[in-house]
């Protein structure tokens, strides 16, 4: 399993405007250069989250992108699914082959590991991201139960 380039780019770019004051207009050019990104791909990156409402844009001189809630509203699946659709481990889940009524012999397994992603992206919210990043903590959404 990967992390497209696309989720990467959204959850680096949401992870920056979380870090900035509330409210804070950023440049696209400033989030790259922050994150280490191409401005050009991470520009479509960030219309994907102006579509799914997770950011505002502002065009002009002043213009940017800042965030259309606070950070501790977003998590990370929601920027993950902006981009990307929803997380699908399954492939009956995605329709590739239909499990109908006899499910094949691993479905229970890849069902569990999907919804233990879904359960850990949920739970971390982009204000619990930053304060781990800062903090220098690591672990699970159990470990960081408290911290939020």
């Amino acid at each position: 399993m990967r992390l497209s380039t696309q989720a990467d780019y959204a959850v680096r770019a949401v992870y920056e405007l979380s870090r900035r004051e509330p409210g804070a207009v950023v440049s696209t050019e400033a989030i790259a250069e922050a994150q280490r990104l191409p401005g050009s791909r991470l520009a479509k990156v960030l219309q994907d989250l102006a579509h799914a409402d997770l950011v505002r844009t502002y065009r002009g001189s002043g213009g940017g992108v800042s965030l259309a809630r606070p950070p501790a509203e977003i998590t990370v699946r929601q920027v993950y699914e902006a981009v990307e659709g929803p997380v699908l481990l399954c492939r009956c889940h995605q329709r590739v082959e239909p499990c109908g009524d006899d499910p094949c012999d691993t479905h229970d397994f890849w069902q569990g590991v999907e919804s233990l992603l879904n359960r850990e992206l949920d739970a971390t919210t982009f204000a619990a991201l930053v304060r781990r990043t800062r903090s220098g903590a690591t672990g699970t959404a159990a470990g960081r139960a408290g911290r939020r």
